[in-house]
């Protein structure tokens, strides 16, 4: 990555491209130069040994207008999340331990699914999302879902099937 440094990429995905199998090792020194980048588009998959201490490589990423987070052991990501320019967020399969409380302003899409370890909601603060996908997790919606759980009045589509 770091012989990458100055260049503007569209799309940067790092990790395994299929869900063959998933990569043993992460050498965290590759990610090094990822702040030297410009990049629209990040997708990172099927890393199994993603420590929950290599998060901060996100800060290098707040640009970003679109994340995708695929089978990586996050666990938590509680306060992390702010004031990113981010507009589209996907976090799938990404063994969370509870919902993420997120707040971002900008971000207009986000797809939360096949996080089985996630039972409950959080409010979050996404005063411009239109999208939201919460399908395949172990959600309960008994107290939820006016437009004050979801920071937002501009919601125009909502996905929350095969849930508790």
């Amino acid at each position: 990555i770091q012989g990458l440094a100055g260049l503007k990429i569209n799309r940067l995905v790092l990790g395994e491209f299929k869900n063959e199998r998933k990569l043993q090792k992460f050498d965290r020194s590759c990610l090094e130069g990822l702040c030297n980048l410009t990049i629209e588009q990040f997708r990172i998959a099927y890393l199994n040994k993603f420590s929950r201490n290599d998060t901060d490589l996100f800060n290098c990423l707040a640009n970003v207008s679109m994340i995708s987070l695929l089978s990586i052991p996050l666990g938590s990501l509680q306060a992390l999340l702010k004031d990113f320019r981010w507009q589209h967020l996907e976090m799938i399969n990404c063994d969370f331990d509870k919902f993420p409380a997120l707040e971002l302003r900008s971000l207009k899409k986000f797809v939360f699914t096949d996080n089985k370890d996630v039972s409950s909601f959080t409010k979050t603060d996404l005063p411009s999302l239109q999208y939201l996908d919460l399908k395949r997790n172990h959600l309960s919606f008994k107290s939820c879902c006016s437009h004050t759980d979801f920071g937002t009045t501009n919601l125009k589509h909502l996905d929350l099937s095969f849930n508790d």
